[in-house]
């Protein structure tokens, strides 16, 4: 759907292979399961359980439909599988997000193109969201959006497990932020790079959407009469707006 607006009052972006490209997924997982193993089993926990625990708890956010923010569902499911509670589980995952996550630095690549993108979300409309998929702490997100220039304090608001009640693809979680800022569907902009999470929840709303082809995930989808195009032609697509 292509939307005859000279200005959106809402512009969305993903991070993960839109602003911040990731080369290598299954890598990520290994230095993750590594990485916050070691920092589990510094606080005493057995490794094995705490991070299967941890890892079920993200499956658990990205299929909450309860309402609840995701933050509750994840410990709700780590302690039913790991045994472990919030209190003993919680500040060894926020100590990992906090510090040794920076590992993932190594499996991503430089966007050149990120500030600028910023920059015109905010110029161009009146909020300017990162809406990435909200299973991390803030300090989680705004490590990795760091890597490419980015603050969280340069967007109106960044979903993450805290803020968020669902996941994508689900509509609600597009929908969820639009009603954050009292927006209409026909008022706002998504940009992503997946075809499945980010292109298609947001045209069943009635989004505009701009698919970025740099690092495009199709997992199998028609694609072609999307609005597309590389971060250079994203960039003319916003300064005319």
């Amino acid at each position: 759907m292509v939307m005859d607006l000279s200005k959106y009052k809402l512009i969305m972006s993903d991070l993960d292979n839109t602003l911040l490209p990731i080369y290598t997924q299954d890598r990520f997982v290994e230095i993750w399961f590594r990485d916050i193993s070691k920092v589990f089993l510094s606080y005493g926990l057995d490794p094995v359980r705490a991070a299967s625990g941890v890892n079920q708890g993200i499956r658990a956010m990205l299929y909450n439909e309860s309402g609840r923010k995701n933050i509750e569902v994840f410990y709700e499911e780590v302690e039913k599988i790991s045994g472990y509670t919030r209190d003993l589980i919680e500040p060894p995952t926020l100590e990992y997000y906090s510090t040794t996550f920076e590992n993932v630095y190594d499996i991503t690549l430089p966007n050149p193109f990120a500030v600028k993108i910023a920059e015109l979300m905010r110029q161009k409309a009146e909020y300017a969201v990162v809406a990435t998929m909200p299973v991390f702490t803030i300090e989680a997100v705004a490590m990795r959006m760091g890597w490419v220039g980015l603050k969280p304090e340069m967007f109106d608001h960044v979903t993450t497990a805290h803020t968020s009640s669902y996941c994508k693809p689900n509509t609600l979680y597009f929908q969820e932020i639009l009603d954050r800022f009292g927006v209409k569907p026909e008022e706002a902009l998504m940009i992503g790079n997946d075809v499945r999470e980010d292109m298609y929840p947001c045209r069943e709303l009635g989004i505009d959407t701009f698919l970025v082809t740099d690092h495009k995930i199709t997992h199998g989808m028609p694609f072609d009469d999307f609005r597309q195009g590389t971060y250079e032609e994203l960039i003319g697509f916003l300064e005319k707006l």
